[in-house]
């Protein structure tokens, strides 16, 4: 596995665990596990957050073309100070990572919801901070970006579904502040042969910045930049992307989703932020695939371009 560029990308070896702050200091945790279904016109995402005061919570997604999510569980509370991304459980979720940026166990149950699965990893977990923007402070300290394999099973809505597919995840370190982003798209997209495109467009006082990764012939390249167009519906939930996503070797990968189903994520921030996650068939190059495809958007700001109509 070749990551190109000769930028630290500032990680240890074990910073896929939870972090500690300086004295008096603040420090949040988050990770992160998707998997996109197109032939079962689903998405499903379980994204967990610790901080070092002990407080905890998680949201497990699963949805589809419907206006209502098919579950969206929530939860809540503190833990000691001994729990740890390695063997983390709590209100029905457990996480652990036998082998640190390499691979991972994750399963919930619930009474309408029961999942479980093994992620291994395709490639080295990529940093945001080995792009040429590299990552802003306003987000985190350090963001981990990781496309793999996934095996297991879901159960939800009366259904089975068995996984042997390709999936992704993500682990970020640091306090964010909501406030300074004016908006951001970020997306997966992976296809079955082992193809994978991530990328992050972000725009905050007044600046843009990209940050991502292309995986091809098991070489993991670099964002430069990424050319885009974007549609939405009348209520502003994301329905396409059409992305020419620039690596630092300077070749372009052409990128579209096509959103089948979007779930709105509560936040409960200040700012009113809304986080929206769209479903989406995707095309790599013209190799079909599937993808996630992220929306934030502050939420005045939000409901001012619902309203208006624009």
């Amino acid at each position: 596995m070749v990551t190109l560029g000769d930028v630290d990308p500032g990680f240890g070896p074990r910073d896929d665990l939870r972090h500690w702050p300086a004295e008096g200091g603040r420090m949040r945790d988050s990770w992160f596990w998707e998997m996109i279904m197109p032939d079962e016109q689903l998405g499903m995402q379980v994204y967990l957050y610790l901080t070092n005061r002990g407080k905890t919570g998680y949201n497990v997604s699963v949805w589809g073309p419907g206006e209502e999510p098919v579950a969206l569980k929530l939860a809540q509370g503190t833990v000691g100070d001994e729990m740890d991304a390695d063997n983390f459980h709590f209100e029905g979720l457990t996480v652990k990572q036998p082998e640190l940026r390499r691979t991972a166990e994750v399963s919930y149950t619930s009474e309408d919801v029961k999942l479980e699965f093994n992620f291994t990893a395709l490639h080295d977990a990529f940093s945001y901070k080995s792009n040429p923007d590299g990552l802003p402070a306003w987000f985190a300290e350090n963001r981990l970006e990781q496309t793999g394999h996934v095996t297991g099973f879901l159960e939800v809505g009366g259904r089975r579904i068995a996984w042997d597919r390709k999936g992704h995840r993500d682990h970020s370190w640091g306090v964010r502040d909501w406030g300074v982003p004016h908006h951001w798209k970020w997306f997966i997209a992976y296809t079955e042969s082992g193809r994978a495109v991530n990328g992050w467009i972000w725009i905050a006082r007044g600046e843009w910045g990209f940050a991502g990764y292309v995986v091809k012939d098991g070489v993991t390249v670099p964002v430069s930049h990424i050319k885009h167009h974007a549609e939405y519906d009348d209520t502003m939930v994301q329905r396409r992307l059409e992305a020419a996503v620039v690596d630092i070797t300077g070749e372009t990968t052409h990128v579209v989703l096509e959103s089948y189903g979007a779930v709105k994520l509560p936040t409960r921030d200040p700012m009113g932020t809304v986080i929206t996650e769209a479903a989406c068939r995707a095309s790599i190059d013209g190799e079909e695939g599937a993808a996630q495809f992220e929306t934030h958007w502050p939420g005045q700001y939000l409901q001012h371009l619902i309203e208006s109509g624009l």
